[in-house]
């Protein structure tokens, strides 16, 4: 069990909880009730994998390793043992949150591409629509420049007949007025969060309400995150991030080791 692995660390080391507490920023109950494998007293799942990741760290223990180890432990049953899958290669499996961002990137992309083909659709038949009402403009241009070669005469012809008959001049066909491209919505507002990786940091990101990445990002990374409404951060190592939202430098959120949660608004 993962809580007898540390405790028994801690107590070879000769460590009480509260020196723990003091180095590590995490209260004493909840350090108590990972010992004791007492998780539905932590405050939640993504609070206690920063709690071990930086329990273990401190320990001088692999955190990594050790919070892959507490995902088995509290859900075995999602290891098919019938995969045949060696134990080296479930190590490396890539965290349940990140293959559904892969799934979720691969379908936007098939809604865009639908989206890509009706747009190409409306410009054909745009530009058909185009193509008929000059014709039709042309056609009438030519049909009338044919019946006499005085262009003053032709206009004066039709002025005169449009006077003695009403019905014509409201029959007479007015020109196609000039068809202007659509205009171009500015812009939304949002909220747009750069964050550079100084260390290894396990990360939670919530962007509009859904969640798009959960697992350990590796320092030297940077990610760029954009939202309509906010962008929510659950780090396990504060101090290991540098934040910059809407082109403000807002530095890093909390101190190397701590475990915090932040929400971007615009």
């Amino acid at each position: 069990m993962i809580g007898e692995i540390l405790r028994r660390e801690r107590e070879q080391q000769k460590l009480t909880i509260q020196d723990v507490e003091q180095a590590t920023s995490i209260r004493a109950l909840y350090i108590e009730a990972l010992e004791q494998g007492e998780y539905d007293k932590l405050p939640g799942e993504v609070y206690a994998k920063g709690f071990i990741k930086n329990y273990a760290n401190f320990l001088n223990l692999n955190g990594d390793d050790m919070v892959k180890k507490f995902i088995m432990e509290i859900s075995p049953a999602t290891i098919a043992p019938e995969e045949n899958i060696p134990a080296e290669k479930t190590e490396t499996q890539p965290a349940a949150a990140e293959t559904g961002t892969i799934t979720k990137t691969r379908s936007q992309r098939r809604a865009e591409s639908a989206a890509s083909g009706e747009e190409d659709d409306s410009r054909k038949k745009y530009l058909v629509a185009a193509v008929a009402a000059l014709i039709l403009l042309i056609g009438g241009l030519v049909f009338g420049l044919s019946g006499s070669g005085d262009d003053n005469s032709v206009a004066k012809t039709d002025e005169t007949q449009a006077a003695e008959n009403p019905q014509i001049a409201q029959n007479t066909p007015t020109p196609a007025p000039e068809t202007q491209p659509p205009a171009v919505a500015p812009p939304t507002s949002g909220v747009n969060v750069q964050a550079t990786f100084s260390d290894d940091c396990w990360t939670q990101v919530v962007i509009d309400g859904a969640l798009v990445f959960e697992g350990m990002i590796n320092a030297g990374q940077v990610f760029d995150w954009a939202g309509t409404q906010s962008v929510y951060v659950v780090l396990g190592n504060a101090g290991a991030v540098n934040f910059v939202m809407n082109g403000q430098d807002i530095g890093a959120i909390g101190a190397a080791g701590a475990v915090v949660e932040r929400i971007f608004t615009r």
